[in-house]
């Protein structure tokens, strides 16, 4: 143990030995801090460099998340003081007779910018370790703590802090990565959903420039609806209970109160996945300051000029809609839209009970539902959502990149249906309550009992549950990462190969600038060709990989359609 030693700007870490999928030894640096810890009056601000320290740190346990409700199951998890941390994993540590310069994969959690974090039971290290790379999965601030926002230009909380956070950890990369065997100048950057839109935000930042050489943007964008917050100032009063209006003095008694009395009051604001409102906690356009991350809105910087210059993957899952059934069968509520006024964009700007409002509502009616009722179809209703909520965005954003950028946007969509796609599971359930409970039990035995966590899945398997075509919302995760609800894989199994499919892609990328530098077998030896601004091809993912055209064409046409002639930027 004594030799996982690493001398970092701050100080000396103490880290630990891991074993990749295949039982390949890697080297393990855990919770070190990126940033000082958010409190007093650095919470809700910009971050600020991590203070160094003497002696020799224990990296070998993981540090806290970021103060939020847990992803799946809604307890109180995190803490404000040291959550602005990250983990690093590496193959190679250099010495220095031996210099080590390898790609650096820096991970961006998903979690609709209110939940999540860098932990290795949701995001384990073990299958892009069999890969010759250095990973770096980072924490970043979360909800009204990371996402807060004021008008008042003197209270110097203008939003954003979350993505700064990001913006922070990369910096911190940039300094320190050598010393854990990677470069800092082939540095990629991936996330999904939620992560996947800040990647793509990070990208239209120019304070970002240079902290990063590529990205990979998994189901989100940000030009998804969803990803765009706001001041939030009646919000957060509203939540917290506060009969104040003025902007300092919710803030005067905002910073008084406890993480977690923040992080529950938020679970007032219900969250309906509906493109036509906007959503409390979120990026925002912000006045320029030496600190400001986004001063343009991502749509006029996407529509004039396009992101930073640099190679691209960007796709999504074949049925991201599905999701909504999680948000019905999650939140009291919310069920299917009986007319679809609220499924517009509403930066389409179409006000609600307008004449051109209702119109548009029954041109999607009559496009998506024929003579049918909404309640009728929700197989449809899924593809509606997943039109306006994911998959339009996400086609504009890479063919306006592909429009401005001289470098290469790869486009995918995912398809691959297998025994690892435990969202759709979780979607399609018959018994949600047994399915959360065996799910809970799963998590459970990762911490306290990991020799019951095969049979508990046995009995997840078992639940009954409706079939559906297409791929889940954050399904794409279980192929690159194993999770606590993994189940266990067979080398040279089906799922062994996709798994090996799904992380040698993403690899190649981050070492070689493109996804398929060669003819592969275990890349059905296909090439990976980037798109254009005349002809977009995707690389369908699934149980074979193809190159395909017009990929969801007639509805997005439909769409492309709409915001011609309703979207002024």
């Amino acid at each position: 143990m004594a030799d996982v030693l690493v001398e970092v700007e701050q100080g000396k870490l103490q880290g630990t030995t891991g074993h990749d999928y295949y039982g390949g030894k890697f080297f393990k640096f855990l919770g070190v801090p990126y940033a000082k810890a958010p409190i007093g009056d650095l919470r809700f601000k910009a971050p600020q460099p991590p203070e160094p320290w003497t002696g020799v740190k224990n990296a070998t346990k993981e540090g806290a998340e970021c103060p939020s409700a847990d992803m799946f199951f809604s307890f109180y998890v995190g803490q404000e003081d040291n959550c602005l941390n990250l983990n690093v994993y590496t193959k190679e540590l250099p010495k220095e007779d031996k210099p080590v310069k390898k790609a650096v994969m820096v991970w961006i959690h998903g979690g609709a910018f209110t939940c999540g974090s860098n932990r290795s039971f949701m995001y384990g290290p073990e299958y892009l370790m069999t890969q010759d790379i250095v990973l770096v999965a980072i924490n970043y601030r979360l909800g009204i703590l990371g996402f807060a926002s004021f008008k008042d230009p003197s209270l110097g909380i203008p939003g954003n802090a979350g993505l700064k956070d990001m913006r922070e950890a990369l910096r911190w990369v940039q300094k320190n990565v050598g010393k854990f065997g990677g470069d800092p100048d082939n540095v990629t950057i991936f996330g999904e959903s939620a992560g996947g839109a800040s990647v793509h935000y990070l990208t239209l930042a120019p304070s970002t420039q240079g902290l990063f050489h590529k990205a990979i943007v998994q189901s989100g964008s940000a030009l998804n609806n969803w990803s765009w917050g706001k001041n939030n100032a009646p919000e957060i009063a509203k939540c917290l209970g506060y009969k104040e209006t003025e902007e300092n003095k919710i803030v005067e008694k905002l910073r008084k109160e406890s993480a977690k009395a923040i992080v529950q009051s938020q679970r007032k604001l219900k969250e309906v996945f509906a493109s036509g409102k906007i959503r409390p906690w979120g990026p925002v356009v912000e006045p320029e300051s030496p600190d400001a991350i986004l001063t343009e809105h991502p749509s006029k910087i996407m529509q004039s000029q396009g992101g930073h210059k640099i190679p691209l993957i960007i796709g999504y899952n074949s049925g991201e809609g599905i999701f909504f059934e999680l948000v019905r069968r999650t939140v009291p509520g919310v069920g299917i839209p009986k007319h679809l006024e609220h499924e517009i964009p509403y930066e389409l700007g179409l006000v609600k009970g307008s004449e051109r409002s209702k119109q548009m509502a029954e041109r999607l009616k009559k496009a998506y539902f024929g003579d049918k009722e909404c309640h009728e179809d929700i197989d449809q209703m899924y593809k509606l959502k997943g039109d306006t909520c994911f998959i339009h965005p996400i086609q504009r954003t890479l063919k306006l990149q592909a429009k401005h950028s001289h470098q290469p946007v790869y486009a995918y969509r995912m398809s691959l249906v297998s025994s690892l796609n435990y969202f759709h599971t979780f979607a399609m359930t018959k018994h949600f309550k047994t399915t959360m409970f065996c799910s809970l039990l799963s998590m459970a035995s990762v911490k306290f009992l990991p020799s019951a966590k095969e049979s508990v899945l046995n009995m997840l398997n078992k639940v009954p549950k409706r079939e559906m075509n297409g791929v889940v919302h954050a399904d794409d995760l279980l192929y690159l990462f194993p999770t606590f609800f993994t189940p266990p894989i067979q080398r040279g199994s089906t799922e062994d190969r996709y798994i090996q499919r799904f992380v040698k892609m993403w690899t190649n990328f981050a070492i070689h600038g493109e996804p398929t530098p060669h003819h592969d077998e275990a890349l059905d030896h296909v090439k990976w060709k980037p798109v254009s601004h005349e002809n977009v091809e995707f690389l369908d993912i699934g149980h074979k990989l193809n190159m395909i055209e017009n990929v969801d064409g007639d509805r997005m046409d439909i769409w492309d359609d709409i915001y011609k002639n309703h979207l002024t930027v």
